[in-house]
């Protein structure tokens, strides 16, 4: 294939897939700049490592797991987070408020709250992704235990207690109510 035939098929994929991926990295960093910045390098990993693509038919799980890996790389480098086991972690989640959604941040509180997001924080990195890829981008623990490269039942245990230990942050820091609509809502705890 010439090199403008490459380029041609990763605008193509950069223009199928950018959006999805660019909205999972921006579930896991919270940060749009960032998520932009990891997302350019998630598709710039993908361009340069095209010949491990066996199967075309893979392309969104190959795709999830280069951004997956790009986003663990860039967390790692940060600062851990505060146990909310203490008394600091769970002042911590009390505190947390809301800043002026952008326009994606409101899409995606649609579907899960402002509260469920800050408390996603404080979930481990590895817990966060595999609740991420299961829950907004609808995986299965197959899918996910192939981007991630760890076995079905590791994914299904991490899931499993991922679930549990959100529902402990949201117990700690969240007043749980329904809308109008009976819709579950979640603020933050005065």
């Amino acid at each position: 294939m010439t090199a403008t035939g490459d380029i041609n098929e990763a605008g193509a994929l950069f223009t199928a897939y950018h959006d999805r991926i660019y909205r999972y990295i921006a579930g896991l960093v919270h940060d749009p700049a960032e998520a932009e910045d990891l997302t350019q390098d998630t598709f710039l990993r993908a361009y340069r490592g095209r010949e491990a693509l066996r199967d075309p038919n893979a392309v969104r799980g190959w795709l999830y797991r280069i951004a997956t890996h790009v986003c663990l790389d860039r967390l790692r480098q940060r600062v851990p987070h505060v146990s909310i086991d203490g008394e600091e972690g769970a002042r911590q989640v009390a505190s947390v408020r809301s800043e002026s959604p952008s326009a994606l941040e409101t899409t995606e509180r649609e579907e899960t709250s402002a509260c469920v997001q800050r408390c996603l924080d404080f979930l481990s990195d590895s817990y966060r992704a595999v609740l991420l890829l299961h829950e907004a981008h609808s995986l299965t623990a197959a899918e996910i235990a192939g981007l991630l490269g760890v076995s079905v039942a590791t994914v299904k245990i991490r899931l499993h207690r991922a679930r549990r230990r959100l529902q402990t942050i949201m117990e700690i820091g969240c007043a749980v109510s329904s809308s109008s609509g009976g819709v579950p809502c979640c603020q933050p705890k005065p």
